[in-house]
C-alpha cells in the first residue's frame, strides 16, 4: 500500500496550494478530486479578483493551477478515514486505499440554495451565490439579495456602493438576523428591505429577466423585474470526513483551526472553505493552503527529530 507523507483531500485552491508547497519541501504527496463535488470555483464564470490575473475564467484558473501540481492527482472519492497501525492514517476511497503520515481537509463548501425553479438555469447568467465575486458585473443593473444575515446585508451594501442601479434585500423574518453593527449600516443606507418574503421562481430567457415573490404572511405573489439575483442565505460546510474521526467544528459545521490551520487532532489539517475562516475568497483558500502544507512539512520534520517516522520511508519519488 502506498504511503504519502500528506495526503490532501480536495482539488480546489486550497487544496492545490497545499500540494504545491508540500512537493516543495520534498514530501510525497497525493491529491484526491472527487469529481461528483467540483469546486465552487469551476461555478465562476469570471473571476477579476485574483491578483495577477485581469480577467479569467474560474474554470481555466483551475487548470492554471492543476497544472503546477506536479504530484499526483486521482479523481477518486474518499470514502473514510481511519486510524492505521503502521502508519497514522489509512484513507479509504471508491477506488483503494493509501497510507498517510497527515492529512489535509481541503473539502471546500457548497452554497445553501433556495431550491426553486430556474435557480439552476440561471446559474452564470444573472444568479450567483459571490456578491464580492460577481457583484461588479452589476453596475447599472437592478439586483436583489435574498437573506438576512451578515453576509446578506454586507452583500446589499456592496452592491450600492458598486454603483448598482437598484437594490432590495429579500428576507423571510420580519428582523434580521445580522448583527446590530450590520443592520444599523443597511437602515442608513437606504436599502429597500422586503420583510416576510422568499423567492418562489426565477424567469428570464437567456438572463434573469423576474424574481417571482411571496410574501410568507399573506400568501400575496408579486414578480420584481431584475438583472442580477445574489443568493445569500449561507452555505454548508463539506466536513463530514473530518467529523467521523473526531475533527472539531464550530455551531456551523467548519473545522476549528489556529492560525496554522491546525486541528484537534495530531496530523490532521484543514484549509479553504471547510475551515472557520472569516473571508472564503480564492486568495484565501490559497493562503490557507499554503499555511496547512507547512504545518504539516514541520510536523514531520519535529517527528522525525525524535525517531518518530509515523510509517515506513516515503521520500519523494520523481
Amino acid at each position: 500500500m502506498d504511503t504519502y507523507d500528506v495526503v490532501i483531500i480536495g482539488a480546489g485552491p486550497a487544496g492545490l496550494t497545499a500540494a504545491m508547497y508540500a512537493e516543495r519541501q520534498g514530501l510525497r504527496v497525493l491529491v484526491l478530486d472527487n469529481i461528483e463535488k467540483q469546486p465552487l470555483l469551476a461555478e465562476a464564470d469570471i473571476v477579476d479578483n485574483y491578483p495577477g490575473v485581469k480577467q479569467i475564467s474560474g474554470v481555466d484558473l483551475l487548470k492554471i493551477m492543476r497544472s503546477q501540481v506536479e504530484s499526483p492527482i486521482k479523481a477518486e472519492k474518499v470514502i473514510s478515514i481511519k486510524n492505521g497501525d503502521r502508519v497514522k492514517f489509512i484513507v479509504k476511497t471508491d477506488s483503494g486505499e493509501y497510507h498517510a503520515k497527515t492529512i489535509i481537509l481541503a473539502t471546500g463548501a457548497t452554497h445553501r440554495k433556495a431550491n426553486i425553479p430556474g435557480e439552476e438555469e440561471f446559474v452564470g447568467r444573472g444568479v450567483s451565490y459571490c456578491v464580492v465575486c460577481d457583484g461588479p458585473l452589476f453596475k447599472g443593473k437592478r439586483t436583489v439579495v435574498i437573506g438576512g444575515g451578515d453576509s446578506a446585508v454586507k452583500g446589499a451594501l456592496y452592491l450600492m456602493n458598486m454603483g448598482a442601479a437598484d437594490v432590495k434585500l429579500i428576507h423571510r423574518r420580519d428582523e434580521l438576523r445580522a448583527s446590530k453593527f450590520w443592520t444599523d449600516k443597511i437602515k442608513e443606507s437606504g436599502i429597500e428591505i422586503i420583510w416576510n418574503t422568499i423567492p418562489k421562481e426565477i424567469k428570464g430567457d437567456k438572463t434573469v429577466k423576474k424574481i417571482v415573490l411571496m410574501n410568507v404572511k399573506t400568501k400575496e405573489k408579486t414578480e420584481l423585474e431584475v438583472d442580477g439575483i445574489f443568493m445569500e442565505i449561507g452555505s454548508t460546510p463539506s466536513s463530514e470526513l473530518g467529523r467521523k474521526i473526531g475533527v472539531e467544528t464550530d455551531e456551523r459545521g467548519f473545522f476549528k483551526t489556529n492560525k496554522n490551520k491546525e486541528t484537534n487532532i495530531e496530523g490532521v489539517y484543514a484549509a479553504g472553505d471547510v475551515s472557520d475562516t472569516p473571508l472564503r475568497q480564492i486568495v484565501t483558500a490559497c493562503s490557507d493552503g499554503a499555511i496547512a502544507a507547512m504545518s504539516a512539512y514541520n510536523y514531520l520534520k519535529s517527528e522525525k527529530s525524535k525517531g518518530h517516522d509515523n510509517g515506513q520511508d516515503s521520500s519523494k519519488k520523481e
